[in-house]
């Protein structure tokens, strides 16, 4: 965390290159030691590990080598599963595998972010769309440029969150416990993006990704948002005995299982509004399954009510995401079985709610965050008709 709060400050991490290379052989070698012990139990602190690397790789801009770390966490969440053909058993739920499943999806969002921003800046500096074409070392030079000439009102957002990060990669006190997450903030910041983007439709009647990176990346809410998942992670974190920071605090209608809310915010960001690049296949695969684990979790509790429109949009941003990786995949049965929850899980809000026709289902999302514009998004009112309009009909 230092090395990339150093890096987008100065652009230049060459003095501590000995530094990164001895961290890497030394968590290496612990984590080769723990995997050996057989010991799952370590599971957690491994893929603790594991994230570290993963951040160090994205500090020097190799990103290639940051998904393959990351990849590798995947691997050993797998191979930890009791029954590898049902990952939605009750081990998911347990507080180890709740944390490493968090570990995961921390690391999937940053080196989602941080490719898009990276693919944002070589674009609109006329160095082409293809990140695999430029050395790490030049992505870090163009990134620290950028920040310092076109971006330093939204620079003091991004160190922030940094700074934030380790927070999340404490280990959990004696005892504590991983509850659900208050959304809210991270909801209004979607909001307050989408109806800057929504503005921009208006008055010029298009969409363009500079548009987009400039709304998402120069102006702050990318940076906000990464700030606001850390700070949903610690403040739903319950230790045994210790009084609650703020118990007059009432929570919103908003709150979920952690990686849930994240992962769909997520898909949101890069399937709706076409702000964020896309990640390795498999990586993306296990995020939907994730997604699909909390949705259904939340849909089968009776414990308290639910917000309806948030679930709605919940298993539709699900959906679309299902739909994008099966594509050159029709075959995955995990991703089949995760089309079909996703389908009938819309189609029993959208009965919930009374809602028909993709009209009354945009004026339910926007109670959580959609975009008036409709250009690139033909499909989802398609999807929709399809899946749920046609019920009516039939």
């Amino acid at each position: 965390m230092a090395g990339m709060h150093f890096s987008f400050q100065f652009g230049d991490l060459a003095t501590f290159e000995s530094t990164f290379l001895y961290h890497k052989i030394e968590v290496m070698r612990v984590i080769n030691r723990w995997i050996a012990s057989g010991d799952y139990k370590l599971e957690a602190a491994i893929i603790r590990e594991m994230a570290t690397l993963a951040f160090t790789e994205a500090c020097h801009g190799e990103l290639v080598a940051a998904e393959t770390h990351i990849s590798g966490i995947l691997a050993l969440i797998e191979t930890a599963r009791p029954d590898k053909s049902d990952p939605t058993r009750s081990d998911c739920c347990s507080t180890d595998r709740e944390l490493a499943n968090r570990y995961f999806v921390m690391s999937y969002v940053y080196i989602t972010g941080l490719k898009s921003l990276l693919s944002g800046i070589c674009r609109t500096g006329g160095h082409g769309n293809s990140l695999d074409a430029i050395p790490g070392r030049n992505l870090l030079k163009l990134s620290h440029t950028w920040h310092m000439s076109e971006a330093m009102e939204n620079l003091g957002l991004k160190l922030q969150a940094i700074r934030l990060f380790p927070f999340f990669f404490s280990p959990l006190s004696q005892g504590a416990r991983l509850n659900n997450a208050d959304g809210q903030v991270i909801i209004n910041s979607i909001r307050d993006f989408t109806a800057a983007q929504d503005c921009i439709f208006k008055d010029t009647g298009a969409e363009t990704a500079d548009g987009k990176f400039e709304g998402f990346w120069r102006k702050g809410p990318a940076s906000r948002i990464l700030g606001e998942y850390v700070t949903a992670h610690i403040e739903s974190i319950s230790v045994p005995g210790k009084k609650e920071k703020s118990p007059d605090m009432t929570p919103s209608s908003f709150v979920g299982p952690w990686c849930g809310l994240t992962i769909a915010s997520i898909f949101y960001m890069q399937d709706v509004l076409g702000a964020l690049e896309y990640v390795d296949k498999r990586i993306h695969k296990y995020a939907v399954t994730l997604l699909q684990h909390d949705v259904g979790k939340v849909l089968a509790s009776k414990d308290a009510p639910k917000n309806e429109a948030f679930m709605l949009w919940q298993t539709l941003v699900g959906l679309i995401a299902c739909l994008r990786a099966l594509k050159g995949n029709e075959q995955d049965r995990g991703l089949l079985s995760a089309r079909q929850f996703f389908e009938e899980a819309l189609k029993q809000q959208a009965a919930t709610l009374g809602t028909a026709t993709w009209s009354q289902a945009k004026g339910t999302l926007r109670r959580v965050a959609w975009p008036m514009g409709t250009i690139g998004r033909e499909f989802i009112e398609e999807l929709w008709e399809n899946i749920v309009t046609g019920l009516y009909r039939d």
